[in-house]
C-alpha cells in the first residue's frame, strides 16, 4: 500500500508565527481538500517549491486536509493564522503555507446592542478607495469584473482622480487580485491620513493586497485629495444607501427566509459601492454570540439606466441582495446533504457550463439561492411583476451564467412549494428535488 509518513513538528519558539508540519512522502500523487467539499489533485513534480494557498473564512473557520491513500493531516486554525508543511520527496523538500483567516470579525457588546435586529447598508471610506484606484487604473476592471462606467458619479470621479494616474500605486497594482484588495476594505479605516485596521473585522478575503499596498494607497488618498471628494460626495453615498432600504425592504426578505430556514442572524451588514462590480459574495461571521451576515453587492445605481419600470429595477435590487443573503440560510442545509448532492450531480457537464462553481455543491446552491427568490418574488409582488422577473431571471440563469437547466428546476421547485403540506418549508424540498434532479 501506498502511504505517506507524517512527522509532526511544531515550532517551539516562542515569537514563531507558524506551526511547521514535516511530511515524507513515497508517491508524488496527492489531494487536498478545503472547506470539507473542495478536493483537488496535487503532484509534488509540478508543485511550485513553495506553494501558498489562502483559506477564507466564509461560514466557519476554514480547514484543510491533506489526503493520500487512509493517511490524513488536518490543517486549521489554531491561534496563528499560517501553518507550513514541509513535503519531502526523492530527496527534494517544498512548501505548502496556508495563510488561513481564523478571527475575521470580534463584536462588542456596544456593536451588538447597535446592530442587533437591524440591516446596514455602507459604502466605506477605504472601501470605496479601492473601488476608484481601479476603477481610474484601466478598462480591466470594467471589462472582467462589470464596473460601470457611467453616470454622474464615476464622471465626477475621473474628473478629480485621473490627473493622478502617475502615482506609483498603479503599477504596483497592475495585476492584483480584485476581490483580495475591494473586499478587504471594510476592513481598515482612516484616521487622519492614516490607514489603520478597524476594531470590528479583521478583514473578509485571507488574501489581503490592501495590507500589501497600505502605504501606497495612503499616500494616494493624501496626494489626489480622496477625503475631501469622498466627504463632498457623503449626500450622494446616504441617497444610494437610503434606496436601497427603500425598494428591497431588507427586513421583509429577513423575516421571509427565517420563516423557512433554521438559520437565525443578529444583524445583516451590507456593502457596494457606486463603483462596484457585479462580483458578489456573502459570509457569516459569529463571535461573542453575535451572529452577523456580510455581504458585498452591487449598489442601486446600477440599474438606475435600464429601461424596465422603477418597480422592476427595485425587484432586481432585491434579488441582488437576496441571491447574496439567502446562502447564508441555503448554504448550511445544503451541507446536510453533500453526498446526495454530489451523487445527484455527478455528470455536471448538462447542469452548468463550467467555472467559479464548477463543483456539485457550488452549482446546486446557485440553483437553490435563485429559484429561492422566485418564490419570494412570487409570495410578495404583483402577478405581472413575477412574471417579468420570473422570465428574465430564467434567461439569464440559463443563456448567461450557463446554469442550463434554470427554468426546468424552477419549474419542479415551484411545484414541490405549491404542493407541500402545511407547516412545510423549503427545507422540506430538499430531499425531493434532489431526487429530481438525479433522475433528470
Amino acid at each position: 500500500m501506498k502511504y505517506l509518513v507524517f512527522m509532526f513538528l511544531f515550532v517551539g519558539c516562542v515569537n514563531s508565527s507558524a506551526h511547521h508540519h514535516y511530511i515524507t512522502l513515497e508517491d508524488a500523487n496527492f489531494a487536498l481538500v478545503t472547506d470539507r467539499y473542495f478536493s483537488r489533485e496535487l503532484d509534488f513534480d509540478s508543485l511550485p517549491n513553495e506553494q501558498v494557498i489562502y483559506l477564507t473564512y466564509w461560514g466557519a473557520r476554514p480547514t484543510a486536509e491533506l489526503k493520500y491513500g487512509e493517511q490524513r493531516l488536518s490543517i486549521f486554525y489554531q491561534g496563528k493564522e499560517t501553518e507550513k508543511i514541509y513535503l519531502e520527496l526523492n530527496n527534494k523538500t517544498k512548501s505548502i503555507t496556508f495563510n488561513i483567516q481564523g478571527k475575521p470579525a470580534q463584536y462588542d457588546a456596544v456593536y451588538a446592542q447597535e446592530h442587533r435586529g437591524k440591516v446596514t447598508a455602507e459604502i466605506p471610506e477605504v472601501y470605496e478607495l479601492t473601488n476608484i484606484v481601479l476603477a481610474v487604473a484601466d478598462k480591466f476592471h470594467q471589462t472582467n469584473y462589470g464596473s460601470p462606467v457611467e453616470g454622474d458619479y464615476y464622471r465626477a470621479m475621473i474628473k478629480w482622480f485621473a490627473p493622478f494616474k502617475d502615482h506609483a500605486l498603479f503599477n504596483a497594482l497592475k495585476n492584483v487580485d480584485y476581490y483580495s484588495l475591494v473586499e478587504n476594505g471594510p476592513a481598515y479605516v482612516f484616521v487622519n491620513d492614516e490607514i489603520v485596521g478597524s476594531d470590528i473585522y479583521n478583514g473578509f478575503r485571507a488574501k489581503d493586497a490592501l495590507a500589501d499596498n497600505i502605504t501606497l494607497l495612503e499616500n494616494f488618498a493624501k496626494t489626489s485629495g480622496f477625503r475631501t471628494f469622498y466627504q463632498q460626495q457623503t449626500p450622494y453615498y446616504l441617497g444610494l444607501t437610503k434606496q436601497f432600504q427603500v425598494d428591497t425592504q431588507p427586513k421583509n426578505i429577513w423575516k421571509w427566509l427565517e420563516s423557512q430556514f433554521p438559520a437565525r442572524y443578529q444583524s445583516y451588514k451590507v456593502f457596494f459601492s457606486p463603483l462596484g462590480s457585479g462580483r458578489h459574495s456573502a459570509r457569516m461571521y459569529k463571535n461573542n454570540n453575535f451572529k452577523e451576515s456580510v455581504m458585498f453587492i452591487s449598489g442601486p445605481n446600477r440599474y438606475e439606466n435600464e429601461a424596465d419600470s422603477a418597480s422592476i429595477r427595485a425587484i432586481k435590487l432585491s434579488r441582488t441582495f437576496f441571491t447574496e443573503i439567502d446562502h447564508a440560510y441555503v448554504n448550511p442545509v445544503s451541507d446536510n446533504y453533500i453526498d446526495d448532492i454530489n451523487l445527484a450531480l455527478s455528470d455536471l457537464s448538462s447542469w452548468y457550463k463550467g467555472g467559479s462553481y464548477n463543483k456539485p455543491y457550488s452549482t446546486f446552491n446557485e440553483y437553490m439561492t435563485w429559484s429561492v427568490f422566485l418564490l419570494y418574488a412570487m409570495e410578495t409582488y404583483s402577478d405581472e411583476e413575477y412574471l417579468i422577473i420570473k422570465s428574465q431571471l430564467e434567461n439569464f440563469m440559463e443563456n448567461k451564467r450557463g446554469f442550463f437547466k434554470f427554468e426546468a428546476f424552477n419549474k419542479e421547485f415551484t411545484r414541490l412549494y405549491k404542493k407541500r403540506s402545511r407547516g412545510q418549508t423549503v427545507v422540506d424540498l430538499y430531499e425531493p428535488i434532489i431526487r429530481w434532479i438525479k433522475n433528470n
